[in-house]
């Protein structure tokens, strides 16, 4: 099956009724993690905050009732970001699958894109090292690596 037909809509952050899918808190109930409280969330400009939840739209089906939204993936970047103190100036995208495709949908989010996700992650410290590096080589302005390290739930060590 082919599941190409959602909708695409963006909502306000503050306004987006949310609630995870059973199916999705029954398959992810033994998940690990370990998330620190960020502190460095209120020092993102706005603009970064809402670039970065430009490109993490998070799949949704419709409640039955039609009132809120049913998230069919974890989202640490939305969590993370509902705290910064102007997060009612940000939007959220979100894309809109029918009822029929929450199988499909949980299995590429959760096991797919896990294992993609984990196939790139072994260099990402390494490149954003890197990056970092010709950032700076371009005169580019870049973040301090300390921050970095803050969104990554890591040492700044990592990136060196």
């Amino acid at each position: 099956m082919h599941y190409k037909h959602y909708k695409q809509k963006k909502i306000q952050l503050t306004e987006a009724e949310l609630q995870s899918h059973p199916l999705l808190r029954e398959l992810t109930k033994n998940d690990v993690v370990n998330l620190k409280v960020n502190q460095c969330i209120s020092e993102l400009p706005i603009d970064v905050i809402q670039m970065s939840l430009d490109l993490h739209p998070l799949p949704v089906t419709l409640d039955t009732n039609d009132d809120c939204y049913l998230t069919l993936a974890p989202s640490g970047v939305l969590e993370r970001f509902k705290a910064h103190p102007l997060s009612k100036k940000l939007f959220l995208k979100v894309y809109i699958y029918p009822a029929d495709a929450v199988d499909h949908v949980l299995r590429v989010t959760l096991l797919y894109n896990c294992a993609l996700t984990l196939y790139l992650k072994n260099a990402l410290g390494a490149n954003i090292q890197q990056r970092h590096a010709c950032f700076k080589a371009h005169g580019i302005h870049a973040p301090k690596k300390t921050i970095l390290a803050n969104l990554a739930n890591t040492s700044p060590s990592t990136f060196r």
